[in-house]
Formats: structure tokens, C-alpha cells, sequence
């Protein structure tokens, strides 16, 4: 489940890339965060937080999400440490399903 330095993402800092390791949570609340494109192993960054228990803003693959702190309380991160090599945050891998290209498909020789 977890382990040394995970946290809950509503425990980390406002700015910070975090990777998520463990979704605490049914079948519903996992299929709703994997349609946000929030799964373990994926890269966010925690943008805001707001007072009170309020909603808590992350940066997904470069779109800001707005989710509930109940919900963010059960995703637990870990810190990323930054490499200067490394692509910057919430941008895209080259060649992922989301590439826009044939790649792959089948060319068609007929006229």
C-alpha cells in the first residue's frame, strides 16, 4: 500500500510534482480518477487548495482538475525529485496513444 514518504495529496505542497502511488478507494472512486487521467504512476502537480476543506486543483498531463478534498485525500503521492534533463511538468511523452499520428496503422496501396 504505502510506504516511506507517501503521503496523502492533500497533505503536499501547493507547486509541487508529486507521482501518485495508491488510490485508497472502491472500484467507482478509481474508474472516476482514471478518467481524469489520475492513476498511480502519473505525474501531477498540486496547483491549489482551498480553505477549509475546499476543493483541491492539480495539473494532469497539462489540464487543471478541480477535485473534491474527500477525493484527494485518498490518492496518496510521493515527491518527485526534478533531474535538469528531465521534460517539464504535465507535458506529453512523444508517440503515447495521444500522438495524432498513423502510426502503427495499416497503409492502403489501393487508388
Amino acid at each position: 500500500m504505502g510506504g516511506a514518504g507517501t503521503i496523502p495529496l492533500v497533505s503536499g505542497s501547493t507547486g509541487e510534482l508529486v507521482r501518485v502511488i495508491n488510490i485508497l478507494g472502491g472500484h467507482g472512486l478509481a474508474s472516476r480518477l482514471e478518467a481524469l487521467g489520475i492513476r498511480p504512476g502519473t505525474n501531477i502537480i498540486k496547483r491549489s487548495e482551498m480553505f477549509m476543506r475546499g476543493p483541491v486543483t492539480v495539473e494532469v498531463y497539462g489540464a487543471q482538475i478541480a477535485i473534491g478534498y474527500g477525493m484527494a485525500s485518498k490518492i496518496l503521492v510521493v515527491p518527485v525529485d526534478e533531474e535538469p534533463d528531465k521534460r517539464p511538468p504535465g507535458t506529453k511523452q512523444p508517440g503515447g496513444r495521444h500522438s495524432g499520428g498513423n502510426e502503427g496503422m495499416p497503409r492502403s496501396d489501393k487508388a
